[in-house]
């Protein structure tokens, strides 16, 4: 090949290899070698110039390379990225819906302690619009699933339910009614909904079982924590016998 007058790029090893006896264009496992390490620093853009195209032909084929490991790497990089991205969705929904927050008070001029008032509620929403979304997902499980999986979730506010606390009793035994009692419970536990209160909000309403999830609350001269139950007479139909009493948000 040499004697056609074309020079090639493995002509740059002849002045390097004088003085070595097995010359890489005569050794198959040294010329692999070499192919793969000039492949090797083109496609991941190092280019150390130690070798290089001396013809038409090798430029046009280290052109090819460049251009598919430009886009080769464009795709990697792409894909790395949105994995980092996503890997926590819900901190992204929650920093877009507190960018738009923030993008809304500043156009509306609102005043400072409502600016402070109204982070705080997003701040503490956060957990609750992770908990709708958690019942989103129950709700698209088969109804043996869900009871199972309703029943770990909620077992400890449960407890809290006299009435409640009975059923589950039944429903996790081995007597004949104990489906019905479970798919009681269940459908209980599908009703909830995750309600948030801002701070020094006043709340309550007859007929509506309430549970503490987060943060402290005021009624009948007591502080409420998390897991204090309240409205367990929401069974009852008859208005006068239902303690209309309401809860203040402490935090």
């Amino acid at each position: 090949d040499a004697e056609d007058g074309v020079p090639r790029w493995i002509d740059a090893f002849d002045e390097q290899e004088k003085n070595v006896e097995t010359k890489t264009r005569d050794t198959p496992w040294k010329l692999y070698i070499t192919c793969l390490y000039f492949t090797s620093y083109t496609i991941t853009s190092v280019g150390y110039g130690d070798i290089g195209p001396v013809n038409i032909v090798e430029r046009m084929v280290s052109i090819v390379m460049i251009v598919i490991s430009g886009i080769s790497w464009a795709v990697v990089l792409g894909q790395v990225c949105g994995i980092v991205v996503n890997l926590d969705s819900d901190e992204q929904t929650f920093r877009t819906n507190m960018d738009e927050l923030n993008s809304m008070m500043s156009d509306r001029v609102l005043p400072t302690d409502m600016r402070q008032r109204l982070r705080s509620f997003f701040l503490s929403n956060k957990c609750a619009q992770r908990r709708m979304r958690h019942h989103r997902l129950i709700s698209g499980m088969s109804a043996g699933l869900q009871g199972e999986v309703v029943f770990l979730i909620n077992d400890r506010w449960i407890g809290h339910v006299s009435l409640l606390r009975q059923i589950q009793v039944v429903a996790k035994g081995s007597s004949r009614n104990a489906p019905s009692f479970a798919s009681f419970i269940v459908g209980i536990s599908l009703r909830m909904t995750n309600i948030v209160h801002a701070q020094q909000e006043l709340f309550g309403v007859p007929h509506v079982l309430y549970i503490v999830n987060r943060g402290l609350v005021s009624r009948q001269k007591r502080i409420l924590q998390t897991g204090a139950v309240w409205g367990q007479d929401f069974v009852l139909s008859d208005s006068r016998l239902v303690d209309q009493s309401q809860g203040y948000s402490l935090t």
